[in-house]
């Protein structure tokens, strides 16, 4: 079994770098970006500027992204966070690609990346640049339409 698209992705949950608790399936009814990377990734490093775009453009509009960290230490991850103004949840992989999160999502390299919908299913894996913008803007305009339709029919 593994987590593709279609799939429901596996719940987990584990502490924010800032101490808070987070568990996936609170997330439940938004758009969720699951991003694996590290601070030495030159390609994970290259999509900050798209998923800065992303949070920018759709954090109101039900976008959640949750980076998890594979870097050897949390104070590192934390550091690099805030000075690049990366201002959505993020996790420590204690371990990178041996972590319990890097096992239950079958993920070996960086950047992994997994959209989910607001069912909790996988609609996008390994998605960047354009092709990850245009996907998230397609779904976000999916959460929009439930709504049009219940203030069509009081």
């Amino acid at each position: 079994m593994g987590v593709f698209v279609g799939n429901v992705a596996p719940d987990f949950a584990a502490t924010t770098l800032h101490g808070e608790p987070f568990k996936l399936s609170e997330a439940r009814g938004k758009l969720v970006f699951v991003d694996f990377w590290a601070t030495w990734c030159g390609p994970c490093i290259a999509e900050l500027s798209t998923l800065k775009q992303a949070h920018h453009k759709y954090a109101e509009n039900g976008l959640v992204i949750v980076g998890i960290s594979f870097d050897t230490d949390s104070k590192t991850a934390a550091e690099f966070v805030k000075k690049k103004g990366m201002n959505w949840t993020h996790i420590h992989a204690a371990g990178g690609d041996q972590s319990d999160l890097a096992k239950l999502y079958q993920v070996s390299g960086i950047p992994a990346t997994f959209l989910i919908g607001p069912d909790g299913k996988v609609v996008g894996k390994d998605l960047r640049g354009r092709k990850l913008l245009k996907k998230i803007a397609e779904e976000v305009q999916k959460l929009k339409e439930p709504q049009k339709v219940a203030t069509a029919n009081p």
